[in-house]
């Protein structure tokens, strides 16, 4: 964490700063609108969904230099297992630790939310901490790229592939706590650690999304935006459907 936030500041200009803050902000803004869009019959609270938002961004300044450290330690030591090496670093360092944190705070900060109240607030809620989380990933992306415009250029990269990764997968870790807990409100399908697997199951879910996600990314096909594109549409289709149903 130390060594990331050396090169930083090291690297720290007022400029780039401003422009990757504003570059970031319009695929983040984009994805909001339509989050937002589709919660429009019953919008939740303005300054709950800046809290929210927040959380993310407070997440991933904690857990990127985390990440950071263990992908550079896996990288080292797995140098002569290209394969394995992928595997660990898109599924157990990104996937899992990233998800994780999603998790953490959807479970036991937001979920105890008096506006928290719907099924469908989970995909909202889990959404919007997910735009937070990437809309500081993207900007310290950019850092780390040699120039100006190539951190441009990979954080609008970013803005429409990675943040809508980060967009979806908390849409459905939040869609599964939140499914927890309407169900703990019916005293027919109330249970006790069964019940609670179906939170579980949400972050298996999101781990193994990401995680597929980032190895395409790791294999640097030329070709891999065609099979990103097909996992990210896919996935936002049966998020879309979901929430039809349920509204």
């Amino acid at each position: 964490m130390g060594y990331l936030i050396n090169y930083l500041i090291e690297q720290a200009n007022w400029q780039n700063s401003l422009f990757f803050l504003f570059l970031s902000a319009g695929p983040t803004l984009l994805w909001l609108i339509l989050c937002l869009k589709l919660d429009s019959s019953s919008p939740e609270p303005k300054k709950e969904i800046f809290k929210v938002f927040v959380f993310g961004i407070f997440i991933a300044i904690l857990i990127i230099p985390i990440a950071g450290y263990l992908t550079r330690l896996t990288k080292n030591n797995l140098l002569s297992q290209p394969l394995l090496s992928i595997f660990v670093l898109s599924f157990l360092i990104d996937g899992f630790i990233e998800e994780l944190a999603k998790y953490f705070i959807l479970r036991f900060k937001i979920y105890y939310s008096k506006y928290f109240d719907e099924l469908r607030d989970g995909f909202i809620y889990g959404m919007v901490l997910g735009l937070g989380f990437s809309f500081i990933e993207n900007i310290l992306y950019a850092f780390l790229s040699n120039n100006l415009i190539s951190g441009a250029g990979m954080i609008i990269f970013r803005g429409f592939t990675s943040t809508f990764m980060h967009f979806l997968s908390g849409g459905i870790i939040g869609y599964y706590i939140a499914l927890f807990k309407m169900r703990q409100r019916s005293p027919i399908e109330r249970g006790g650690r069964k019940q609670k697997w179906i939170m579980i199951r949400g972050l298996l879910i999101a781990v193994l999304f990401h995680g597929f996600y980032n190895s395409i990314i790791r294999f640097d096909w030329w070709w891999n935006l065609i099979p990103l594109t097909i996992l990210l549409l896919f996935v936002c289709r049966l998020i879309l459907k979901r929430i039809k149903s349920i509204s």
